[in-house]
């Protein structure tokens, strides 16, 4: 019987609207919670960088936590918990977003962007896999298979922030944005 390497993977997210680029860092608990102490952050798009997506991205990618032991099921209290505990720091998070950038709130803040979903599987690769995503009115999704010919970038953890900026840019440009 083949045994199959355990993947133990961090998560970040990166959104990207007409007036702000954001960068979301994501703890793993059987699924993805906002992180309650990974690094996150946003700017004005017009001062986004490549240098600048690629700094905050490494930060976010690193500092995101996996909290999973395979084989052993989560007891659903402490699934409950984690829940009760990332929600407001997301709902935190976004509003200051909205504040800063004038949206109405957290949700239309977050309704119109182009999304990223970043993964690395970080004892088994260097190498962060950055699928681009499909807008589906308030959310995102991947995209089927067969369809998802050129949405699918690799870059190193070890490449330079401004390497890695430009790879998620491309990244941002695959998507199907809500606001198209």
């Amino acid at each position: 019987m083949q045994k199959f390497p355990i993947r133990r993977q961090k998560y970040a997210h990166i959104f990207r609207a007409k007036k702000y680029l954001a960068i979301e860092c994501q703890e793993v608990w059987k699924g993805s919670y906002f992180s309650r102490t990974g690094w996150s952050s946003y700017i004005d798009r017009a001062s986004a960088t490549p240098k600048w997506i690629g700094e905050n991205f490494g930060k976010s990618i690193q500092s995101s936590e996996y909290f999973n032991t395979p084989g052993v099921p989560l007891p659903r209290e402490t699934v409950a918990k984690v829940h009760a505990e990332c929600g407001p720091l997301m709902l935190a998070f976004w509003g200051k977003l909205a504040a800063e950038f004038r949206f109405k709130d957290w949700k239309a803040a977050r309704a119109k962007t182009a999304m990223v979903f970043a993964c690395w599987d970080y004892e088994l690769t260097d190498q962060i896999e950055l699928r681009a995503s499909k807008g589906r009115g308030g959310g995102h999704s991947g995209w089927l298979q067969g369809e998802d010919q050129g949405t699918v970038f690799h870059v190193s953890i070890n490449a330079s922030n401004e390497e890695l900026g430009n790879v998620i840019i491309q990244a941002l440009n695959a998507c199907k944005p809500n606001y198209l």
